[in-house]
């Protein structure tokens, strides 16, 4: 897109200033959307720690010596920049309808990661944490942070409080098909993660549906007392 182009331009531009700049235009054939995106990158990183953001200014640039401090200092394994505790909070007046579809998907993730933010895109990790989840983590959808810290069994995790800004330039890629692929995303790791004790409720429930409907049809055998 003439987006990427552009961004390309800048980058090499920069580079040929010196600065330590890199850019890797993706290809269709290495994947499409965001979390294939961040892994590819991850892949090609030059160094141990790696630290994701968002590029349109939503997340403030500041903020990632915070975020990557916890990782580098050996005191989590996990960091991810926050809403939800001291230093965090929103730039901008965020609509009740976005309000209660954050709301919504962060309480179905509660049960799979020790986060009050879990589903933020901003976050660090080390190549050595990462690669636990090799083979395993899910390229599709967008919420990779949380595909991260499930597969790869991240712990401990810290959250960071970060200041969310309204989107500087672009747009929303969120639609219909990116919620359907949220909760397929949530399905897979709650079976990865509580799988047993999940087709174990599944059967408990299951007998007991039976047990009731058993004990109301007509014509079941019943005990007589007295």
């Amino acid at each position: 897109s003439e987006g990427s182009e552009e961004t390309e331009k800048i980058a090499k531009a920069l580079a040929s200033e010196g600065y330590a700049v890199r850019i890797h235009c993706r290809k269709k054939a290495e994947g499409r959307g965001l979390s294939s995106a961040v892994l590819l990158g991850f892949g090609m990183a030059k160094y141990a720690t790696l630290l994701c953001m968002d590029a349109d200014l939503q997340h403030e640039p500041e903020s990632v010596p915070d975020v990557a401090k916890p990782v580098l200092e050996g005191s989590a394994e996990f960091a991810i920049g926050s809403r939800h505790v001291e230093g965090g909070g929103l730039g901008f007046e965020w609509s009740m309808l976005r309000r209660v579809v954050s709301s919504g998907a962060k309480l179905l993730a509660w049960f799979l990661a020790p986060s009050t933010d879990p589903l933020s895109g901003f976050f660090c990790v080390s190549k050595e944490v990462l690669n636990r989840g090799e083979g395993k983590l899910n390229p599709i959808g967008f919420k990779i942070a949380l595909e991260v810290m499930v597969r790869c069994r991240c712990k401990p995790i810290q959250d960071v409080g970060i200041q969310f800004q309204e989107r500087n330039a672009g747009e929303s890629k969120l639609s219909a098909n990116q919620y359907k692929l949220y909760l397929e995303q949530l399905f897979s790791l709650y079976m990865a993660t509580y799988g047993p004790l999940i087709v174990l409720l599944v059967i408990l429930i299951c007998f007991m549906l039976y047990m009731v409907l058993t004990s109301l049809l007509p014509g079941t055998p019943r005990k007589l007392t007295g």
